[in-house]
């Protein structure tokens, strides 16, 4: 081929690294496919490259037309070695795209889970399954490492590489759950049995055998970091029904609804222009939090910190208190000063 087109006079340009190319299906086997792209060799894709294509290469026949990219111009074979990694990326998001609309269930696998919900990896994409869109119960975090759950595609957005989902129930399962919802009273306490502690929440079983996610938020007024220090599998729990979705089968429950919001009273000794001592708690972009007592925080923000001071995380500061919600459970600090600088707000 090569000596045929330089007897037209035609010059096969040189292929660079990095460069994407157009070109029709060869050949496949189980290792290897073949390439037609003009060049004065065929491409090749094969070991790892192919291996994370497996799923586009069973798709692919001898004629199809790939978008591929170069890895190396020229192997030892003289072959060019190509990555389908990108076009695969391309009909795999157009997929997932199209599923949102059809409500197909697809096949994922569990790879960690962490606060907010589960990590998945479906085809070498990783998508996130919130603890809101999670019916599976297991008894420990690594349980969930490798195990496969049907979902459903409920958001994606390539650009931002965000892709979200939601466990799926099957017909009767979601008959049964819903019939069983339906006797739950928002509002209305119950007792029940702890069955699974996850970084995320708590889920526990009340009557009927119906379970109820008790998310990391709804553990306490104060802020819960490991959910394992306070529950284990088989305790016993009173729980309130604090929202449900007959249609989705989901029902949420909450601990810290039954207590009293313990900020309204620690609250009441704190007013405006109050000197008070605490001690920095966290740093983030926007400001400072800093405890005051067990159970409540002051937040100082960044432009109210003079640019001299450096305020790190269990440094003891004095603070003034500038403003006290309720409401949104808020107190704002100021750092104390002996006089307040002119233009001070």
């Amino acid at each position: 081929m090569a000596d045929l087109l330089e007897s037209t006079g035609y010059k096969i340009p040189a292929l660079k690294r990095g460069q994407e190319v157009t070109g029709k299906v060869i050949s496949k086997d189980r290792s290897e496919i073949l390439i037609d792209i003009g060049a004065k060799s065929e491409g090749i894709v094969f070991g790892r490259e192919f291996d994370a294509v497996r799923d586009l290469a069973a798709k692919l026949t001898a004629g199809d037309s790939v978008e591929a990219t170069v890895v190396y111009p020229e192997n030892d074979a003289g072959q060019v070695v190509l990555s389908l990694r990108k076009h695969s990326g391309d009909k795999l998001w157009k997929e997932l795209e199209e599923k949102i609309e059809s409500a197909e269930a697809i096949t994922v696998v569990a790879i960690e889970a962490n606060r907010g919900g589960i990590i998945c990896e479906y085809s070498g994409i990783h998508g996130f399954l919130p603890a809101i869109h999670l019916h599976t119960q297991i008894s420990s975090p690594g349980d969930f490492f490798g195990k496969t759950l049907q979902v459903e595609v409920i958001d994606v957005d390539r650009d931002a590489n965000r892709l979200i989902f939601a466990q799926k129930k099957d017909a009767k399962e979601l008959e049964d759950v819903k019939k069983l919802l339906s006797k739950i009273e928002i509002g209305q306490k119950y007792e029940g049995e702890v069955k699974s502690v996850l970084p995320f929440g708590v889920f526990v079983q009340i009557e009927d055998g119906i379970v109820g996610l008790v998310h990391i938020s709804e553990i306490a007024w104060e802020k819960v970091d490991d959910p394992t220090k306070f529950f284990k599998v088989g305790q016993k729990v009173e729980v309130m029904a604090s929202a449900k979705d007959e249609e989705a089968g989901k029902l949420s429950l909450s601990l810290k609804q039954l207590a009293k919001d313990p900020f309204e009273e620690i609250s009441a000794k704190y007013t405006k222009d109050q000197k008070v001592t605490g001690s920095v708690s966290k740093v983030v972009r926007g400001g400072i939090y800093v405890t005051l007592e067990h159970g409540l925080e002051g937040f100082v923000s960044a432009s109210k910190i003079p640019p001299n001071e450096s305020w790190e995380a269990g440094k003891t500061v004095q603070c003034m208190v500038e403003s006290v919600d309720v409401a949104s459970r808020k107190i704002t600090l100021v750092p104390y000063v002996l006089e307040k600088p002119i233009f001070y707000r």
